[in-house]
C-alpha cells in the first residue's frame, strides 16, 4: 500500500508530504494506481518548480516507493495551490482505489 503522509500547519497549508510504499494493485510498470500517484506528485512538484520562485527540498529513490518534499513557503500562494491541487488529485486515487493508497494527515 502507498501511504502519503501530509503535514499541514494550522492554516491548513502543506508543509511536507511523503509517500512511501508500493500499491501493488498489478504489476510492476503496470500498476495503474502506482502510475497515477506517482504522476500526480511528479506533476505536482515539476509545476511548482517551473511556475513558481519555489526550489523545494525533494528526496526520492529513483526504483520507487519513496517521495519526499518538504521547504515549500507556505507565503507563496501559488506553490500552496498547486499543492492543495495535488491533494484532490490524490484524494480521488484514494477514493477508487482505497486498498491500494491512505492519505495520512498530521
Amino acid at each position: 500500500m502507498i501511504e502519503v503522509d501530509i503535514t499541514l500547519n494550522d492554516k491548513g497549508q502543506v508543509t511536507d508530504v511523503i509517500m512511501d510504499g508500493h500499491a501493488d494493485h498489478g504489476d510492476y510498470g503496470h500498476d495503474i494506481v502506482c502510475a497515477g500517484a506517482s504522476a500526480v506528485v511528479f506533476g505536482s512538484v515539476n509545476a511548482i518548480m517551473g511556475l513558481t520562485t519555489e526550489k523545494p527540498d525533494i528526496n526520492y529513490e529513483s526504483d520507487g516507493g519513496h517521495f519526499h518534499i518538504r521547504s515549500v513557503d507556505t507565503n507563496n500562494e501559488q506553490a500552496q495551490l498547486i499543492l492543495q491541487a495535488m491533494l484532490v488529485s490524490l484524494q480521488t486515487i484514494e477514493e477508487e482505489y482505497n486498498e491500494n493508497i491512505r492519505l495520512n494527515y498530521k
